[in-house]
């Protein structure tokens, strides 16, 4: 999912890999060094002359890069009870986007979202385990 779509080939992985040569290591880190540069869009005269040496361009340098994936981040705030257990998140435009009910002792009865989040926060110190399902 999320991680897949973050994860992006670097300029030196993908001129490894489309041309089947392997680089040395001092050019990948002037190839990273001008992957930084031109996602900043500002390319250094020293880049620019080593460019020219190589009879290439900063656009077409530019054209080999991949584009870099910056996942949506929503911010939703916590709505507590006096014991600090989580009953609600809701989104800056004041709409309820997750809500849980508990039992006295902090067990979820039940849960709904209208936009599929998962809220793994309990009772304050307590957080989700994936690995053992339980809340810690």
């Amino acid at each position: 999912g999320e991680q897949a779509k973050a994860r992006h080939r670097s300029l030196a992985e993908v001129l490894q890999e489309d041309t089947g040569v392997t680089l040395p290591a001092e050019l990948a880190v002037m190839l990273g060094r001008l992957e930084r540069e031109l996602r900043q869009g500002s390319v250094s005269e020293e880049s620019q002359q080593w460019l020219a040496q190589c009879g290439l361009t900063a656009e077409q340098m530019a054209a080999q890069l991949e584009a870099e994936y910056i996942p949506e981040r929503k911010l939703h705030l916590y709505h507590c009870d006096h014991r600090g257990l989580p009953q609600a998140l809701i989104s800056p435009e004041g709409e309820t986007a997750w809500r849980g009910e508990y039992d006295e002792w902090g067990n979820l009865l039940g849960e709904e979202s209208t936009q599929h989040l998962q809220q793994s926060l309990r009772l304050p110190g307590q957080q989700y385990d994936e690995e053992s399902g339980r809340y810690y």
